[in-house]
């Protein structure tokens, strides 16, 4: 009798593994997929943001490279050549600069700016892509607009 409750317990028993890797799997894909979906957008977020990087640093090597929009995009969107689409825009703000080296919030004039207040001027690089995700997921946006900012003082 008790050998066979010990047969009937292990023949209901039999295909439970198989049943609980059914369930699980479904579930484990899903969470491997969205892992690799948020480290594709990690990524190319910070490829964005470090080519405004690369174009503001070569901007702000002299007033000649700051002045050279075109080649300060070249700079930015070689250093991120997976990003296809990368918008890139440059921008020259200045600002008028106490001897304490903050911000007076003055206009970048020499009327605005008197001595010993100095005109500072900067390098702006915006960057800009849309990244789309390896699979459409529903809910969730097709693409995601991704943005970098880098903004340096040009060497005199």
């Amino acid at each position: 009798m008790i050998t066979s409750m010990h047969a009937l317990r292990r023949r209901s028993e039999s295909g439970q593994s198989l049943v609980e890797l059914a369930v699980a799997l479904p579930l484990f894909l899903i969470l491997i997929l969205g892992t690799a979906e948020m480290a594709n957008i990690a990524w190319a977020a910070v490829q964005i943001s470090n080519a405004a990087r690369a174009g503001a640093q070569y901007g702000s090597q002299s007033h000649a490279n700051a002045s050279d929009s075109a080649s300060v995009q070249t700079a930015a969107k070689n250093d991120a050549p997976s990003i296809t689409n990368l918008q890139v825009t440059v921008t020259q703000p200045c600002k008028c600069i106490s001897s304490t080296g903050t911000d007076t919030g003055n206009a970048c004039t020499l009327a605005a700016c008197p001595s010993p207040n100095v005109i500072m001027p900067f390098i702006q690089v915006n960057t800009e892509a849309a990244v789309t995700p390896f699979m459409r997921y529903p809910g969730l946006p097709a693409s995601y607009t991704l943005k970098g900012q880098a903004l340096m003082g040009v060497v005199k």
